[in-house]
């Protein structure tokens, strides 16, 4: 068999980047997704050169679903297969829900729910010839239903994402796929100052914020060691922390 390939959408994101190095240390070939930032795949491409395996650069606006295919399409041409894909997109957006407009409210909703059909759909011939693993991100609480009245969009959306990973875990299971979600906590990503490292961590039970290769070493373990019965779980990532 040869070697293994991981696509992670969102590869740009500081959870991405430590997802696609972690991957690589294991022996993955990594194709790296990003939108605009160019700067931080690249430093995932000298990390896979250092290690000694292929890192690809496909940039692409996932929104579109002709875009999706397109990218999917171009990493089996560079890779032939399509072992993992990671789902990472998913920015959070922090506004009253009832300042929200329509299409803030899409967008929201689309770049975090949207962009993960996107690619699964796209992905899922290969990801079934190869029994592979998609991976898709929420929060920790997501099965939770309660108001999130200042972060509803991303809330409905992750929401989706839950139902997504269940509805494709049973589906997909009879292929030897298996389908999980990863739910964060507050993670130290986008946290610039010590002020806002306390703050996170007063609300935390651990006592501090996660770090984006606690999140990475998860992914590693459900790809690599986790049982092949675990499928279909939403798993948190979180300190004792729910959102």
């Amino acid at each position: 068999m040869g070697t293994k390939t991981a696509l992670i959408a969102g590869a740009s994101s500081d959870i991405g980047q430590a997802i696609a190095i972690s991957l690589a240390s294991e022996g993955f070939n990594i194709a790296a997704h990003y939108h605009k930032n160019f700067a931080a795949v690249q430093i995932i491409e000298e990390e896979a050169q250092k290690i000694g395996v292929e890192a690809g650069l496909f940039c692409f606006n996932l929104l579109h679903p002709k875009q999706a295919k397109e990218m999917v399409n171009e990493v089996v041409r560079q890779f032939t297969s399509i072992d993992v894909l990671v789902n990472t997109i998913g920015p959070f957006y922090y506004q009253d829900i009832l300042e929200v407009t329509p299409e803030e409210w899409s967008e929201s909703v689309n770049m975090n729910l949207q962009v993960s059909f996107n690619t699964a759909y796209f992905a899922r011939d290969k990801i079934c010839a190869s029994q592979g693993h998609i991976i898709n991100f929420a929060f920790s609480g997501v099965e939770n239903l309660k108001a999130w009245s200042m972060s509803t969009g991303y809330c409905a959306a992750k929401a989706g994402i839950a139902i997504l990973t269940k509805s494709l875990a049973a589906s997909l299971a009879s292929s030897g796929v298996r389908v999980n979600a990863i739910c964060p906590g507050l993670i130290e990503e986008g946290a610039t100052t010590e002020l806002e490292r306390q703050e996170m961590a007063e609300q935390i039970p651990f006592g501090r914020p996660g770090r984006p290769d606690e999140i990475a070493e998860v992914v590693k373990w459900l790809v690599t060691d986790s049982p092949h019965y675990l499928t279909g779980a939403l798993i948190p990532v979180a300190g004792a922390w729910e959102y």
